[in-house]
């Protein structure tokens, strides 16, 4: 069906994308100026994709505060956050129904007795998708906690943006970048602390990691710190890692990783010979995944992504003729597009584990915040599940 009535969009809203930017910040807490609901189900869908737990608050708003505003109620919120909880910063949020009543964050937030930095992000969503929430959050962070050039630039230090997962994906990320010699500054906004994001100025090269969430916030950071930055495809696979050690090496003007070892990325040739694999996700880990199998002289047979990110005819390039790439499609289209080209696995995220088990087809979650999926150990864990004893199997 197409018009008015779509089912299970594959895009979500600006709230969301401000949330999940925030979300592993250390000794944040997030204070959403809205109704309870959106809160709620927001939590509710990080938890289940693996971010961590996040301190997500809502100032509930009723009818009464819809007709009369909520702007004392706000903050009287912030300050009672602040007393009972103690965080380093609280970043307040517009959601649809604040931006509608035009309720002043900033206004409230200054007027606010805190010990914490406080925040105020426009984050309302019928004024973007959740694509402008992650990078105008991250741009925001860098206009609150980066002033100017830094007094001193640390040697051979790098900063990570537009990296919004923490967990194994950023240490192994930090691990080989430290196999050259090169030392993560900060990140914006994995695992990051206040004072982190009060260095990001430190570093000598920004390297962004995803172009949507973090392109934007790096040509800032290039305006107010003179900081040059690169654009890096995520390394999936061994060759991939080889290829992102050295493009960060060659920009820096050190020794690049010596070892070149592809056994793995042979292992994984084997173990996906003859299957038909669909990629669902957004075009960051599209364009990894990809580039991942065409290192093995393998392709996609059905791409499916979130959003345009003004770079198909790169990923078109990649994976071949013979892949059809779906844009945002609605979920009937790609369970019709799953069975019409006889796919046997799908490399997705959370919203596929059920529709690819409706269907019978192998579902490898590349999406879920504990899975290792980047770098040596991220190409070593893919082996191992293509690879793993699947119900059924026997004699093995």
């Amino acid at each position: 069906m197409a018009g008015s009535a779509v089912k299970i969009p594959r895009a979500t809203c600006k709230v969301f994308g401000a949330i999940k930017a925030l979300s592993t910040v250390k000794r944040c807490v997030v204070l959403v100026h809205g109704p309870k609901g959106c809160v709620y189900h927001i939590n509710y869908i990080l938890g289940m994709r693996g971010d961590r737990p996040s301190e997500v608050y809502s100032t509930c708003l009723d009818e009464h505060d819809v007709i009369f505003g909520a702007e004392e109620k706000l903050t009287e919120a912030i300050e009672e956050i602040d007393a009972s909880l103690h965080p380093d910063l609280i970043a307040v949020l517009s959601c649809c129904v604040s931006s509608i009543i035009g309720e002043d964050l900033n206004a409230a937030a200054r007027a606010a007795s805190t010990s914490a930095r406080v925040v105020g992000i426009e984050a309302g969503g019928f004024e973007g998708d959740f694509r402008e929430g992650y990078s105008e959050t991250l741009c925001r962070l860098v206009e609150e906690f980066v002033r100017g050039p830094p007094g001193e630039v640390r040697d051979r230090s790098v900063n990570l943006v537009g990296l919004l997962r923490g967990g194994p994906d950023l240490r192994e990320l930090v691990r080989i970048l430290g196999l050259i010699g090169v030392r993560v500054n900060a990140t914006l906004t994995a695992n990051a602390a206040v004072d982190d994001l009060e260095r990001l100025g430190e570093a000598v090269l920004n390297i962004v990691l995803c172009e949507p969430a973090g392109l934007e916030a790096a040509k800032l950071l290039e305006r107010v710190c003179g900081t040059p930055f690169i654009v890096a495809d995520i390394p999936v696979g061994h060759a991939a890692t080889i290829r992102f050690l050295d493009s960060v090496a060659d920009t820096l003007g050190i020794g690049r990783y010596p070892l070149r070892d592809e056994e793995g990325d042979e292992l994984c040739r084997e173990a996906l010979a003859g299957r038909r694999v669909a990629i669902v996700s957004g075009p960051t880990r599209a364009i990894g995944m990809t580039r991942f199998l065409a290192d093995l002289g393998l392709a996609p047979s059905l791409i499916v992504v979130d959003f345009d990110p003004g770079n198909l005819e790169r990923l078109s390039g990649l994976a071949g003729p013979g892949c059809a790439i779906l844009v945002e499609p609605e979920q009937e289209v790609i369970r019709e597009r799953l069975l019409a080209g006889r796919i046997d696995l799908i490399f997705g995220g959370m919203l596929e584990r059920p529709l690819a088990a409706s269907l019978g087809i192998e579902h490898l979650d590349m999406m879920h915040g504990s899975q290792r999926t980047l770098g040596f150990e991220g190409a070593r864990h893919i082996v191992e599940a293509l690879t793993r004893e699947k119900p059924g199997q026997s004699g093995r």
